[in-house]
């Protein structure tokens, strides 16, 4: 009868595989990286939190005044007043929307400077790390 541990197959009697060492010493070896790695994430999870922080409340502004905009023309009693309104809504839009695109290149390039130095001192104090090993 086939042992149905082996599916039929007679062991070649090979030792078992030998791992050449085990899962603490691998992680220990890592562990500089895996700490750098947790810095980076660290500050881009930050930028990224303050990046859409930003974003929501400009969505939420912008969507006040949009909202607004037919109550300002429902108003208008002249031509002239529409034009106005409308005049005013896209010049405060348009400037809004330059402001907000500035903002967000500067945390943008914040996030990427933050991670690049958090990056580049982990890599800085990996050497030295090893060195007292």
């Amino acid at each position: 009868m086939q042992d149905k541990a082996s599916n039929g197959r007679a062991d070649a009697g090979l030792p078992p595989f030998m791992q050449p060492f085990g899962l603490e010493a691998f992680m220990e070896l890592n562990r500089p990286t895996l700490a750098a790695m947790a810095q980076m994430n660290g500050k881009v999870y930050e930028n990224i939190a303050s990046m859409n922080k930003s974003w929501v409340a400009f969505v939420n502004r912008r969507l006040k005044e949009d909202l607004a905009v037919p109550q300002h023309l429902a108003a208008c009693k002249t031509v002239q007043e529409m034009y106005g309104v409308c005049s005013d809504f896209f010049q405060t839009a348009v400037a809004d929307y330059q402001a907000e695109f500035d903002e967000m290149s500067k945390l943008g390039k914040s996030l990427a400077e933050e991670t690049a130095s958090a990056l580049q001192s982990r890599a800085e104090e990996a050497p030295r790390g090893s060195r007292h090993n």
